[in-house]
């Protein structure tokens, strides 16, 4: 797997076959074995071990060397040393940092490998498989520095090890007894293939703070989790795995800083298909076949729409690719700067004093308030970019979050890092009991439920402490939900924070339903599980009693600043339909007019303020 990050120099795999056939070197070392190497780069200043020749010595230890005629050795090729079965150990010198597939594939006879790189290498796959070494290999996970080279467990349940950056490309591959994932934020790497075949693999946990990862192709092929994945972009961390869905034009999302390889391969083909991908300017990390669509001839590629100066404009340039550019938030007349001059433009269309048809492309420019239309509001943002009055600029709005699956993960990301700094805050809760429609008698017991609430102007403010593990423990994450599920939602410009308000459409759970995920305690796990256990269980509420509860318009409304993602504040708004029936002390549950069910709203207010950042 190679990625390419802005401004980095990309390797042509076609020059380095060229050499291979053409500028191949047999060169003489110690005095009964050779190698044969080609060179790994357009500057032929490094090289890759691509065989061996000669007779390994008696003791059966072969040490490749760190030079060759001058030549840094860098890497070993695949197959370079597969099924040389007189060799016994293999010592692989500190400047290798990549080891291509089956590179020692069937060397039966090794019983040794001493890798002096102890830092992270880019591991192919089967790299030592059917080797005694390997078979030998008592330890579950085969780790080479940090790099994790195979699993060969069986748990259900597997957590890459905390001092590994890279899984190599193959590591669990088949593996169909994995059901769950854990990864940490310290992994940068996954290898192509790294879980594919892992067919029972439902569940992928990403810790906190992870970000960029470099993913491979088909890292994930054919398991559950990607299959039943709630979205038709697939993502990890910052990192876009798949995308999944049919549209003719996709936005990726602002979201994303990494495009892994083969993210929007649909097979080969010789159909002709019409697709155009937008490319965020958040993007900087890009798989070498991230882009392409399908293989006929040749590799087909859809239309792709970049920002001028942007990792994905030279991306583009690299690859040989058509392009075509979209212009910056403010940018009215698309000259590469926000001015005076396009504040005053986008007044006059508030005022309707311009009559530009207002397409989707210019009210994306135009739109900064991002509330769905040109207002007097823009104008006036757009005036204090070009007057740099706020600590953002126009580029930075490219990130604004605009649809809901990018609102959902700029909360999620916003959470997610306040959890990596061990954040501190001030949290208040307080809860009511409203739109009641009960009979007397069911009405005092009600009362007597109520009493054992937190009104609002009784409600204290507890601080948390950077020292107070409790704030980092309470503070809620998001997991990643079906966007669909979300009823309304909203992200608004506010001076230097964004707005975002997140509202869940309405679940219904019956009274033996309180064990049952839904997606609003993914959305809310912490807060839902204590509160719908409190809510539904009082001791009030017991005997002779059914009940069913609907989540009603639970909202997640955050301020978060604009140009850190950090937190300013969250409230929590968690809404509880009751249907109350049956017998309380043998008299019947009615509501106001004598009918049954009974009916309640019990709400719950969760609110967290005064974030303060401290050192990851």
């Amino acid at each position: 797997m190679k990625t390419m990050k802005k401004h980095m120099k990309v390797i042509s795999f076609l020059l380095s076959v060229v050499m291979l056939f053409s500028v191949v070197s047999v060169t003489a070392f110690a005095s009964d074995y050779s190698f044969v190497y080609y060179f790994a780069d357009d500057d032929m200043t490094t090289i890759s071990i691509a065989g061996f020749k000669g007779t390994v010595p008696e003791d059966g230890y072969v040490e490749i060397p760190d030079t060759i005629d001058g030549y840094e050795v860098v890497a070993i090729a695949g197959h370079a040393f597969e099924k040389l079965d007189d060799l016994k150990g293999i010592i692989i010198p500190e400047t290798v940092v990549k080891i291509d597939e089956n590179a020692f594939y069937g060397c039966s006879g090794i019983i040794d490998v001493q890798v002096k790189n102890q830092d992270e290498i880019d591991v192919g796959e089967d790299v030592f498989d059917s080797t005694q070494w390997y078979e030998d290999h008592k330890q579950d996970y085969v780790i080479s520095g940090t790099t994790l080279v195979s699993y060969k467990g069986s748990d259900e349940i597997v957590a890459v090890p905390y001092n590994c950056t890279m899984i190599a490309d193959g590591a669990f591959k088949n593996n169909v007894n994995i059901k769950t994932v854990y990864i940490e934020r310290e992994l940068k790497t996954i290898g192509d293939n790294a879980f594919a075949g892992c067919t029972n693999l439902e569940t992928v946990v990403v810790g906190d703070g992870i970000g960029t990862l470099n993913i491979g192709k088909d890292a994930f092929k054919d398991t559950k989790w990607l299959a039943d994945y709630p979205s038709t972009f697939v993502i990890i961390g910052t990192t876009l795995v798949k995308y999944k869905g049919t549209d003719s034009s996709v936005s990726i999302p602002n979201v994303v800083t990494a495009i892994a390889d083969g993210a929007f391969y649909v097979g080969d083909t010789d159909s002709s298909i019409a697709f155009k991908v937008k490319v965020p300017v958040t993007v900087d990390t890009f798989g070498d076949d991230c882009l392409y669509l399908y293989t006929s001839a040749t590799k087909v590629y859809p239309e792709i729409v970049v920002y001028a100066g942007s990792a994905a404009e030279d991306y583009c340039k690299v690859k040989g690719l058509k392009y075509t550019y979209s212009p910056c938030p403010g940018d009215t007349d698309n000259d590469g700067k926000v001015s005076a001059a396009d504040a005053r433009y986008a007044l006059r269309v508030s005022a309707k004093l311009e009559k530009p048809v207002i397409d989707a492309a210019l009210l994306e420019v135009i739109d900064i308030s991002a509330d769905g239309k040109i207002t007097a509001e823009d104008a006036r943002l757009i005036l204090r970019i070009a007057a740099q009055l706020d600590d953002y600029s126009a580029e930075q709005l490219l990130t604004m979050p605009r649809t809901d699956y990018e609102t959902l993960i700029t909360a999620s990301q916003a959470l997610s890092l306040a959890k990596a700094y061990q954040c501190a805050y001030s949290k208040t809760a307080y809860q009511s009991i409203s739109d009641y429609s009960m009979n007397v008698n069911t009405r005092t017991y009600l009362a007597q439920f109520e009493r054992e609430l937190t009104p609002e102007k009784k409600a204290d403010t507890v601080t948390f402490n950077q020292d107070t593990q409790e704030a980092v423990d309470n503070l809620f994450d998001i997991t990643l939900i079906d966007s669909s599920k979300i009823k309304d939602y909203k992200c608004e410009l506010d001076e230097d924070v964004y707005n975002i308000t997140i509202v869940l459409a309405d679940e219904k759970l019956g009274m033996n339903d309180t064990e049952t995920e839904t997606f609003t305690s993914k959305m809310f796990p912490v807060e839902t599980v204590a509160h719908y256990t409190n809510a539904i269980s009082g001791k009030y509420w017991s005997g002779n009693v059914d009940y069913n509860m609907t989540y009603t318009d639970c909202t997640l409304q955050m301020q978060v600043k604009v140009n850190t993602l950090q937190l300013k504040s969250i409230t929590v708004t968690m809404n509880y339909d009751f249907e109350i029936s049956g017998k309380i002390l043998g008299i019947s549950i009615k509501d106001n007019d004598g009918k049954s069910p009974a009916t309640a709203t019990r709400t719950d207010v969760i609110k967290y303020t005064n974030f303060v950042y401290f050192e990851k």
